[in-house]
């Protein structure tokens, strides 16, 4: 039986340091707000707000799974192990990388590049951001369901394991309910990059008309365009803030 109880540490461990890679990727999708531009950042403020949060639980549940691998170590009449920085290290990246999209000739000039970058942000590093969150949910749903199929099958019949299957079984469904929000940070991502991507290209529409036809006739197709946007951005953000709460 103490054969057992060690094993399913070891096994429990093993996600339990996978839980690092989470951190980490969370942690480089939500430190620069300058991605969204100027324009858009106002966008993200309740996704940052509700990340907090995400990570605090991040942060809950691993440390759940510590007391248990060292309760179930102590059960074994053996010493919880010492953290391994070259397995923690091992474990894949969840972080998508940027991929360059190709941009209108204009926008290869460097100043107006910058400008745009500063007032609109980079889709394509949203892009990529979106597809962190989604790394994020999938690696968090097979923790889940690996720590439920070592929950039923490793765990033999010891005093105190009824009690254990319990508390595994809280974090279980915690973890699901991480993976649930990630998914949702996923698609608001996605959408946040979709109005970030056409705040883009109103600005360098309307810096292209403003430099060859500065015409009245000019002025009110943006200003329709951008009441348009507007109508649009708001049915959005609504939508956004639903998922969110949802």
């Amino acid at each position: 039986m103490t054969g057992q109880i060690l094993r399913h540490a070891g096994h429990v461990e093993a996600v339990r340091v996978r839980f690092a890679a989470v951190h980490d990727a969370s942690a480089v999708v939500v430190g620069d707000e300058t991605v969204y531009g100027r324009l858009c950042r106002w966008i993200i403020g309740a996704v940052l707000e509700k990340h907090v949060r995400q990570d605090e639980l991040v942060a809950y549940v691993e440390e759940n799974l510590r007391l248990i691998v060292a309760g179930l170590f102590r059960e074994a009449g053996e010493q919880p192990p010492a953290p391994d920085p070259v397995r923690a290290a091992a474990v894949p990246s969840l972080v998508a990388p940027v991929e360059e999209a190709a941009r209108p000739a204009m926008e290869q000039i460097g100043p107006l590049k910058d400008v745009l970058d500063e007032l609109t942000g980079r889709p394509d590093v949203i892009a990529a951001h979106a597809k962190t969150w989604w790394n994020i949910a999938v690696a968090l749903l097979a923790m889940a369901e690996e720590l439920e199929e070592f929950a039923e099958r490793d765990v033999p019949a010891w005093d105190g394991a009824a009690e254990h299957q319990r508390l595994m079984g809280h974090n279980i469904d915690a973890i699901k309910g991480l993976s649930s929000v990630s998914a949702a940070f996923a698609e608001i991502t996605e959408s946040v990059g979709v109005l970030v991507a056409q705040t883009r290209r109103l600005v360098r529409e309307l810096v292209v008309s403003l430099a060859v036809a500065p015409s009245d006739a000019t002025f009110q197709r943006l200003t329709c365009r951008i009441a348009v946007y507007g109508v649009a951005l708001d049915a959005t953000l609504t939508h956004l803030e639903n998922r969110l709460n949802g």
